[in-house]
């Protein structure tokens, strides 16, 4: 009997867990001829101020973002390009899409999307396919 009560005690901590897991939105889009993919909290797109830009300046400027992409990398490799989109399938929700060069690793960027918020995402750069 006393094994039972250990068992519904691992039953209950491992629902506990999985109740509290929420899928992450995920965001796919062509960044020149590179294909990313990003994966983001859903409460971080609830957080996301919307933004018409025919209304009214962002809410977030280039060098606030650039300097969170700064903040979050620790340090800050020129910068190649950056973009401003609407985020797929959200309705007033824009980001930035900043390109910024690493010759250390085995791409030659790394992309980050930073949201009107300043919320830093490193997007996954996926691999060409073979024709």
């Amino acid at each position: 009997m006393n094994n039972y009560r250990y068992l519904l005690i691992f039953i209950i901590a491992v629902f506990s867990n999985a109740y509290a897991f929420q899928f992450k939105v995920e965001t796919v889009e062509q960044f020149d001829d590179l294909n990313i993919v990003t994966f983001t909290n859903p409460e971080d797109m609830r957080n996301n101020p919307e933004w018409n830009p025919n209304l009214e300046a962002p809410p977030l400027t280039v060098n606030e973002a650039i300097q969170a992409v700064k903040k979050f990398t620790k340090s800050l490799k020129p910068i190649k390009e950056i973009e401003i989109r609407t985020i797929p399938k959200h309705k007033n929700q824009w980001h930035y899409l900043i390109k910024v060069a690493n010759k250390s690793m085995k791409s030659k960027y790394n992309i980050y999307m930073v949201l009107m918020n300043g919320k830093v995402i490193p997007a996954i750069i996926q691999p060409q396919g073979y024709k």
